[in-house]
């Protein structure tokens, strides 16, 4: 059942509107799986843009700068939409691009760094765990 946010009455999983006073349904289970993603989004884009100002192999490229920084941007949109409870496929489009462009770059780069000792650090790890909980999300939304 799902408890009306307005006036307290109990609806089936399947209602859209409040059986009792019409007040749009909001399923606080599928807002708590996507609270995750908006957190995962925000570590992701925070880790970008500090990469993009202290690290000097994504600084040399512009290639990887550009990325790192379109990531950032719309990792950081998403993942407050996704705090505010927006769930629309749109979001959820504009969610995968920031996780594709994130963990393609963070991955090449992570390759690049492997012959730098102590350099790069796996953070495309971030992106994936991104990527495995939009696609639970999305499938289950």
């Amino acid at each position: 059942m799902v408890k009306c946010g307005r006036c307290g009455f109990d609806n089936p999983p399947e209602m859209k509107f409040c059986g009792n006073c019409g007040a749009k349904l909001t399923v606080a289970a599928e807002l708590r799986r996507f609270e995750a993603l908006a957190s995962t989004h925000m570590t992701g884009s925070l880790y970008l843009i500090l990469s993009a100002i202290f690290n000097d192999l994504v600084k040399a490229s512009i290639v990887f700068l550009s990325l790192y920084i379109a990531s950032a941007i719309l990792g950081m949109y998403v993942g407050y939409e996704f705090y505010r409870g927006r769930l629309e496929l749109p979001i959820k489009i504009l969610s995968a691009i920031a996780i594709a462009l994130g963990l393609v770059s963070t991955m090449i780069l992570f390759i690049i760094g492997l012959g730098i000792k102590g350099v790069i650090g796996p953070a495309w790890i971030i992106f994936l765990v991104n990527a495995i909980l939009l696609w639970k999300g999305g499938r289950a939304a």
